[in-house]
């Protein structure tokens, strides 16, 4: 038996199809912080030495807490996902990066990084006390 009930009409299809696929998202999502056990993200983040740069460069951690493209697409497009951040410039040799604030999880946070040739990945969810050390650390 599915729980899942088709939505009838276009408009309320698109809107209630991106509010169930974003729920699924962060809820499945929630995975990537152990990533198979292989890297370790809450301690990465929060270890004493830990910079916002060597986050943001760090391949294992980015790989570990990547959300698949199609599901950042649908998080980034929607207006009521939550709030952007923009984190200090300096932060990032590969470009521009923020923070969303997902809304109605205060204790999450998603990294937002831009690629080479302007594609944005997403990554996490992560625990918004630590990114907010690391970003207020970057901004001097």
């Amino acid at each position: 038996m599915s729980v899942l009930k088709p939505v009838v009409g276009g408009a309320r299809r698109g809107v209630a199809g991106a509010a169930a696929c974003l729920a699924v998202v962060l809820g499945l999502s929630a995975c990537a912080t152990t990533a198979g056990g292989k890297f370790d993200v809450d301690s990465f983040l929060r270890a004493s030495d830990a910079a916002l740069p060597e986050v943001l460069g760090n391949p294992a951690f980015l790989s570990a807490t990547r959300l698949p493209a199609t599901d950042c697409a649908v998080m980034l497009q929607s207006s009521s996902t939550g709030v952007l951040e923009d984190l200090p410039p300096s932060s990032s040799a590969r470009g521009p990066a923020w923070l969303l604030h997902p809304a109605g999880k205060p204790d999450q946070v998603w990294l937002i990084v831009s690629e080479a040739g302007g594609e944005r990945t997403c990554h996490g969810p992560l625990p918004a006390d630590a990114m907010k050390v690391l970003a207020e650390r970057a901004k001097g």
